[in-house]
């Protein structure tokens, strides 16, 4: 799981959404990557985005997305569930 460390999982209702919120990140400069949601997590569409933690502005998450989680001393905890 140390991968997940510094990062934030943003899972989403649908492959679309998820798209979407892509491109919103990379017209801002937000590095962002696709990946299966972590197995801990759910989600409608089984697809999340990684970003980095010091990269994640609430402001900047379109209206769609399922939840923002953190991974934090071996578990996910939320950071946004609308």
């Amino acid at each position: 799981m140390d991968a997940y460390l510094d990062k934030v999982a943003i899972t989403f209702h649908s492959h679309y959404d998820a798209l979407r919120q892509r491109r919103a990140f990379k017209s801002r400069g937000v590095d962002s990557q696709l990946v299966p949601v972590p197995r801990s997590l759910s989600s409608s569409c089984g697809t999340a985005l990684l970003i980095n933690r010091a990269s994640f502005d609430a402001s900047a998450l379109l209206d769609d997305i399922e939840g923002a989680f953190e991974y934090k001393e071996g578990a996910w905890c939320a950071l946004l569930r609308p």
